[in-house]
């Protein structure tokens, strides 16, 4: 029997995942809010991993900044498998034009961190959504996200030292046209093409064939 995946959904919420419960049963981790603002990822997932039942063998996963995370929780945690999807193991992946975010999350007003809803839609394709229902979800879930965390994990990760190994297997499925974690940043182990960020969403068959295929 497979095995129940725990899921980060990074800025989006467990929506992200609906696809995946196709081939597993997710359990989306709920985010808890930051300690104070500069609380690292590190500091973040020792409290976070409280949080979580672990009587039972699980994996665990992440998409995007919920990815970082789970690499944080799988440290404290004892996952059979930890899953990447459109992720990475170190702030140096992350695209260069982005890493001015870290000097200006504590400057700039809650209101840039929630853009006016006429341009969420713009955004959702940026992120990688092509047809209007994916288009309309994720605009959703940029609205129902917190600029107070936005703010936080914006600032967060750039200041993450990264986890290069883990005693699990890391299991990596990204997008060859994700703008956010470009392809030559990372070495994931199977690349879908023309996937952006919201792979997960956009590209759910192949992501469970990768999943149902990680060892077990």
């Amino acid at each position: 029997m497979a095995l129940p995946l725990y899921a980060l959904a990074g800025i989006a919420d467990e929506r992200l995942f609906d696809a995946q419960r196709a081939v597993r049963e997710i359990r989306a981790i709920r985010w808890i809010a930051p300690a104070d603002p500069r609380e690292t990822l590190a500091s973040y997932a020792v409290r976070l991993a409280l949080e979580i039942d672990t009587a039972q063998p699980f994996d665990l996963g992440g998409a995007s900044f919920g990815g970082m995370v789970a690499l944080e929780l799988a440290r404290h945690l004892a996952p059979r498998n930890v899953f990447l999807f459109g992720s990475c193991r170190s702030r140096h992946a992350v695209a260069q034009y982005l890493r001015v975010l870290r000097y200006i999350a504590r400057a700039v007003p809650h209101r840039v961190w929630q853009p006016p809803r006429i341009v969420h839609p713009f955004i959702a394709r940026w992120f990688g959504a092509t047809s209007p229902a994916h288009v309309d979800l994720f605009t959703e879930m940029l609205r129902a996200t917190a600029p107070e965390f936005v703010r936080w994990a914006s600032n967060a990760v750039f200041s993450w030292s990264g986890v290069a190994e883990l005693p699990m297997p890391i299991n990596h499925i990204h997008g060859s046209g994700d703008r956010l974690i470009p392809l030559h940043r990372v070495n994931p182990d199977r690349v879908i093409a023309g996937a952006g960020h919201l792979l997960n969403l956009t590209h759910g068959e192949a992501v469970n064939d990768f999943i149902a295929g990680a060892a077990l």
